[in-house]
């Protein structure tokens, strides 16, 4: 997919310039002619928890095994001992949600290889966020993953939020470094054994900073594994929006920002034709963590989510998984916490799903609605969403636009009367 850079001035011009939401509804245009690409459905990942105990309520895209009891720790406590159970149950369940990516992450490290134990400062506790004393440790841990799920696990991320101090040796100078080097060997090992598996970056947050382009764990992470000559298939951000506030303490619009970030340190090292995959996301903050809370409402989520992904086919972000189906951290729930049962947000992924999915994507232009087009069963739809926090009116001229119904993140459709819509900061899908 050809990449189209998000432009951050440019989007603020468009928020301060647009028409007042009383003005009478102006007619739009489509988009203009550009190749039509197929969206894979992998780029719909989400975190589900209870995958090795539960069937996922719907069809999954992709799915990132991480916070589902299965890290490196928890399946090697004792060396050389494995205990498959639980992960051999969650890529099954995955497979037959329909999952066309399964990820899983590699990390994190066993006490036994452990060259620093932490029960406190260490998110997992133990010798988790610690480097291997030995790297056969690692090569040999790698060989037995990829050895299990040859042709069923399609992608190895290297390592969670390797940024973070809670996360990965925080003790060990030049830490990036290390860790380009355990990237290099797992990338060796699993291609050796798995020649179609895709080797995933570390992820890294993008902590909205002046210095994060030059200095950051992410920009030398980077910059070591160019050193090293190591080729990931794809790499790896975690884009909740980490503002002054925290993370998740933003908008759909701040996260662009940080995807921008990222972006700007690929460009300078000349990874820019590598896929760049959100490997977590979400908004808005329910933790104990000293950073504001911040609860989105079900309309808002159900907008966030939709605009998540919808961005990310827009802006060249190939895999998103959201954080997470059944979890209540951050600020936005897919799901009723006492039921389980999908609300607005849990609703929108799957319709925004079965809107996207499998379809073929076009352009698209901001007006005083954003228009995109798209070809889905051999029609022509347009996806159409105004700024966040606006309602706009507007006419969809029978002459450019062949549809009569709008359809909702609810999954509902309603007919076109006189030609006009409202359109607010929820997407919305228009077909014939």
């Amino acid at each position: 997919m050809k990449k189209a850079l998000f432009a951050p001035l440019a989007l603020a011009a468009v928020l301060l310039t647009a028409a007042p939401a009383a003005a009478a509804p102006q007619p739009v245009v489509p988009p203009p002619k550009a190749p039509f690409v197929k969206v894979d459905p992998s780029l719909f990942g989400m975190h589900v928890a209870a995958l090795a105990d539960t069937d996922f309520p719907g069809r999954l895209g992709g799915v990132r095994i991480w916070d589902n009891g299965v890290r490196w720790d928890q399946v090697e406590k004792t060396q050389g001992v494995y205990d498959w159970d639980r992960l051999d149950r969650i890529v099954a369940n995955a497979k037959r949600a329909g999952a066309k990516d399964i990820t899983y992450v590699l990390g994190s490290t066993p006490e036994w290889a452990a060259k620093r134990i932490d029960p406190v400062a260490f998110y997992y506790g133990g010798g988790t966020a610690s480097d291997v004393k030995r790297l056969s440790y690692w090569r040999d841990w790698v060989r037995a993953v990829a050895t299990r799920y040859k042709g069923q696990i399609t992608s190895y991320q290297i390592w969670n939020e390797a940024n973070l101090a809670s996360f990965w040796a925080p003790q060990e100078a030049g830490n990036w470094k290390r860790m380009a080097r355990l990237t290099d060997i797992a990338a060796d090992e699993i291609r050796s054994i798995d020649r179609k598996a895709k080797v995933a970056s570390a992820s890294s947050t993008v902590i909205q900073g002046k210095r994060f382009t030059t200095e950051s764990f992410f920009a030398r992470y980077m910059k070591a594994l160019v050193k090293r000559k190591v080729d990931v298939d794809a790499i790896s951000v975690h884009l909740y929006p980490w503002t002054t506030k925290g993370p998740g303490g933003g908008t759909p619009i701040e996260r662009l920002q940080g995807l921008e970030m990222a972006r700007t340190v690929l460009d300078r090292l000349g990874r820019s034709d590598v896929p760049i995959w959100d490997t977590e996301v979400n908004y808005g903050n329910r933790r104990d963590n000293g950073h504001p809370e911040e609860i989105f409402g079900p309309k808002v989520g159900a907008a966030y989510l939709a605009r998540t992904y919808i961005d990310s086919l827009r802006y060249g972000v190939t895999k998103v998984f959201w954080y997470a189906w059944e979890s209540h951290v951050m600020g936005i729930s897919t799901t009723d916490p006492a039921t389980g049962t999908p609300i607005a947000p849990g609703k929108a992924y799957f319709t925004t799903e079965d809107w996207l999915s499998g379809a073929r994507w076009g352009a698209c232009s901001d007006q005083r609605v954003t228009v995109c087009s798209l070809k889905h069963k051999g029609e022509r739809q347009y996806v159409m969403y105004a700024n966040l926090g606006t309602t706009r009116s507007v006419k969809v001229p029978r002459a450019s636009f062949d549809v009569k119904r709008l359809c909702t993140l609810d999954g509902q459709c309603t007919r076109i009367v006189n030609r006009t819509v409202r359109i607010n900061q929820a997407p919305v899908l228009l077909v014939p």
